[in-house]
């Protein structure tokens, strides 16, 4: 029977409470699983329960039909990650569910076996390798104990506002990534060393915990990692734009003009016209080298720009001021077209900003 997960009707204090059976005979003894757990107990609806307060809905069935199920878990949240240290004395496997938070996971096991499916293809961990998944596109995991792992759930917002920084275009599509991370190779190493940094700075009550700034960095920096180390559907793209220094010079003039002049009120015939080349040639050239138009490009970087300023805590302009200052006359539309790229409104970052003062 799968069991849905729903933290949020739980009361605040209910949510601080660590979930324990009171048939503690059951459960796993301290020393067993080598670290003092924030969450434990010796039935399956209690694990439930706790990782749904602690992050966010799911649904969750055991594979035994044994009513005890020994676990405990050191489960850390911050700004844009969770982290989750656990043990397991029996099976169990996980559904995503519609509404629950969308993250990219990373899945360390030490002990037992992990495994995902996506579409068609179903992989498992192994020595040497870790994977890793958008959980919206992953299917059941399934969880096979005696089972002891680290996971990273790092928030998809991360994700989607690095896509748009390195791709300089909104992408809306799947990203498919290749779930099995090789630890033997010199990109797998880069992307597991940081993975396993970052469980070990929040693990325990870690100092990554208190330091947010440390946190935004590092979850941009792993971010940034996946999407160029790892594979999946815009590899290819990411290769050709690592051969930048062959692009025609109009195009180079154009974006160093665009640049600086990113607040003045331009038309892609203005900026044809600086650079002394034809609108069509322009656009040929835009498309060629960047994969987009110049006018999507420059929408793109006042974005950015736009962005930049919201998270800037030292800046008091409203969020209509940073709209127009940009070149946005409709603040509606701004922020529509805000969400599709970043992932969130522009009110979400000048928010986050502002914690940060």
């Amino acid at each position: 029977m799968w069991l849905a997960g729903r933290g949020v009707e739980r009361e605040t204090t209910e949510l601080q409470i660590s979930f324990r059976s009171e048939n503690t005979a059951r459960a796993p003894e301290r020393e067993a699983y080598g670290f003092a757990p924030t969450h434990e107990g010796s039935d399956f609806e209690s694990m439930v329960r706790a990782y749904s307060a602690g992050y966010g809905v799911f649904s969750a069935k055991p594979l035994s039909n044994d009513r005890a199920f020994a676990w405990a878990a050191d489960l850390r949240t911050s700004e844009a990650f969770t982290v989750l240290h656990s043990v397991y004395q029996s099976s169990w496997t996980i559904r995503t569910l519609d509404e629950t938070p969308q993250h990219l996971a990373f899945y360390i096991p030490h002990t037992g076996s992990f495994r995902l499916s996506i579409g068609k293809k179903v992989v498992e961990s192994g020595p040497g390798r870790l994977l890793m998944a958008n959980n919206h596109e992953a299917g059941d995991r399934f969880i096979q104990g005696p089972h002891c792992s680290d996971a990273l759930f790092l928030d998809w917002k991360v994700v989607r506002r690095m896509l748009v920084s390195l791709m300089e275009t909104p992408i809306l599509e799947s990203l498919d990534l290749e779930p099995v991370v090789d630890l033997a190779t010199q990109s797998g190493q880069l992307i597991g060393s940081l993975v396993q940094t970052i469980v070990q700075g929040m693990r325990n009550d870690g100092p990554l915990l208190s330091s947010p700034l440390a946190v935004a960095a590092m979850s941009e920096t792993l971010a940034n990692l996946v999407i160029r180390f790892g594979r999946h559907r815009l590899s290819g793209h990411m290769e050709k734009k690592k051969v930048s220094l062959v692009a025609p010079w109009h195009v180079r003039r154009a974006i160093d003009y665009m640049h600086a002049n990113i607040a003045e009120p331009l038309t892609m015939t203005m900026v044809a016209d600086d650079v002394g080349v034809s609108l069509r040639a322009l656009q040929t050239g835009f498309k060629a080298f960047r994969g987009t138009s110049p006018g999507s490009y420059l929408r793109t970087i006042r974005l950015q720009a736009a962005r930049d300023q919201l998270r800037d805590p030292m800046n008091q302009r409203s969020v209509r001021e940073i709209c127009a200052m940009w070149g946005f006359s409709h603040a509606g539309r701004f922020s529509i077209v805000y969400r599709s790229t970043f992932g969130e409104s522009p009110r979400d970052t000048r928010l986050r900003a502002e914690r940060l003062r």
